[in-house]
């Protein structure tokens, strides 16, 4: 067994691979708090599920939250089945997701190209693309749908010579449609489209389309039907809330960006690689078919998410795998001179970057012990030194693959030292639950890890921040007062003013807040206060 094990490895180095990127992913992965505002609430949330087993309808808090199909929660909570609720058992699928890219990025390459050069490039590419890393790292539903959409886009092409594949096809975009609803369809429709458009073909309607239809409603529609049968608001909610405003409204969830949001920031989160693409867009040759379909592809995602209003880095994910394909296999037509100008530059850049994160400690703008900077200064060294310089290709991937593992392991330790800097509250959830207090009130700022991490009573006070915004339409009674004031509405004011008291109590409100005189005429018989980072904790 060992043996056939080795020979599958020095034949097929992309095992090896996957092995090591999935290993390296997996350690210290709960080394860190809960992130705020997105990962902690998506952990939350499943949490919730989870303990109540109620896996229908989302809550957040306490209160029902329908902003997206609930896939990623049922996901985390089987990590929390397996492992516990706690960090790991909420980002352990996230690595899964990470694995199963790179399988799918190097099979869809195989696919496409057939020529293993190539879509080893591809794997690596995609690995030390920091927008990827960054993706799998918190918990988010994005990781989960860019697999969604990488699956759709390969069981497609499988599907077109072999119609066995159609059920995985339909599968693979029903889950992504339970991930983040109509979403999955844009990059994937975009695809099929480019590619029915280069290959002068006409959309075909077959017997096997009617019965993947029928199993993409089956597979995801039966929640949607659940709530909207339950309450028919939830329909309105989803098309009017969630999918029109973040279409073509600018104030949607305080995510309003400008039309060149992608066209900016984009390129800066595909370091160090994207370099390579701007030194050599003159010598790659002629660009086949199937480049185009996946150039054209890209193109067209980013301009439909460019022209929607709301924008995260994020949301362009599923562009990704078509411009690294594209990269890929014109990078690979370059001669040996090229590449040693790129491996070069590699050197360079991971000079500087690591200089830079040296200089970050030594003036305490991060906390971390100078020991730990070894694991940079090992992976220069040993891609540097360790790696033959008789196949410059061969120096580039493994130096740019190396050296995004010790970074990646790097970057483990820092966030585990430096929680509140990455904006985790769990160094005050740790102390607040070492205090004998019952409630814990949150000023203008929605905190769910304080819910993840206490078994305290957390209250919400809302004075106009977008992450407070509570939709308690879908509420059944009135319990949600309990821990939700608005204090936008003067009846909340004096609601608050009479429920207020300090004993077991502590008071948690951000430095940049300013406070209203009713709240510092509240919290005036606290007699103690302590700062963390951005953060101050009133208490007795």
């Amino acid at each position: 067994m060992n043996n056939k094990f080795l020979i599958l490895i020095s034949r097929e180095p992309v095992n090896l691979i996957l092995i090591a990127i999935f290993l390296v992913t997996l350690f210290q992965l709960g080394a860190w708090g809960l992130t705020e505002t997105s990962e902690a609430r998506y952990a939350e949330i499943a949490k919730e599920m989870f303990e109540s087993g109620d896996y229908i309808h989302p809550r957040k808090m306490g209160i029902s939250h329908y902003h997206k199909p609930p896939l990623t929660y049922y996901i985390t909570a089987l990590g929390y089945a397996i492992f516990g609720i706690n960090e790991f058992g909420a980002r352990f699928f996230l690595s899964i997701a990470l694995l199963v890219q790179l399988i799918l990025i190097y099979k869809t390459s195989q696919l496409l190209f057939n020529d293993k050069k190539t879509s080893l490039l591809s794997v690596v590419l995609y690995f030390s693309t920091p927008l990827v890393l960054a993706s799998v790292r918190n918990l988010t539903t994005d990781a989960y749908l860019n697999t969604f959409v990488m699956m759709s886009v390969y069981f497609w092409l499988r599907y077109l010579d072999e119609k066995k594949f159609f059920f995985l096809f339909y599968l693979s975009l029903s889950l992504g449609f339970f991930t983040k609803g109509p979403l999955v369809l844009i990059p994937v429709f975009v695809f099929q489209l480019t590619w029915l458009y280069y290959n002068k073909k006409r959309i075909k309607f077959s017997v096997y389309d009617f019965w993947g239809i029928v199993v993409f409603f089956i597979s995801c529609g039966w929640w949607y039907l659940a709530v909207i049968k339950e309450n028919p608001m939830v329909l309105d909610y989803f098309t009017s809330n969630q999918l029109y405003q973040r279409i073509a409204s600018n104030d949607a969830f305080n995510r309003g960006k400008p039309f060149w949001y992608y066209i900016v920031f984009l390129p800066l989160s595909l370091f160090p690689w994207v370099i390579y693409i701007f030194l050599s867009v003159k010598k790659a040759g002629t660009t086949v078919v199937k480049g185009k379909i996946l150039l054209t592809s890209f193109f067209i995602i980013i301009l439909i998410f460019s022209l929607f209003k709301t924008k995260l880095i994020f949301y362009v994910l599923p562009s990704l795998p078509f411009l690294i394909m594209f990269a890929s296999t014109h990078l690979v037509r370059l001669d040996e001179i090229h590449w040693k100008k790129f491996t070069i530059y590699l050197y360079g850049y991971f000079t500087l970057l690591f200089s830079a994160i040296f200089v970050a400690i030594l003036i305490h703008k991060v906390e971390l012990e100078l020991p730990y900077v070894l694991i940079l200064l090992s992976g220069m060294l040993v891609s540097i030194f360790g790696i033959k310089n008789d196949n410059w290709f061969n120096k580039n991937l493994y130096t740019l693959l190396i050296n995004t593992i010790s970074l990646l392991v790097f970057s483990t330790c820092l966030m585990r030292s430096n929680e509140l800097l990455i904006n985790s509250v769990k160094p005050i959830a740790t102390f607040v639950t070492a205090l004998k207090t019952k409630k814990v009130y949150v000023y203008n700022y929605l905190v769910p890890s304080m819910s993840f991490y206490t078994d305290k009573n957390i209250i919400t006070l809302n004075n106009g921040n977008y992450t407070c915004k509570r939709e308690v339409q879908f509420e059944q009674n009135l319990n949600y007062r309990k821990t939700y004031y608005n204090l936008e509405e003067n009846k909340e004011i004096k609601r608050f003013k009479t429920d207020f008291k300090t004993q077991n109590t502590v008071f948690l409100v951000r430095k940049k807040e300013t406070l209203p005189q009713y709240i510092k005429t509240a919290i005036t018989p606290f007699r103690n206060k302590k700062y963390f980072n951005k953060w101050i904790l009133y208490y007795n």
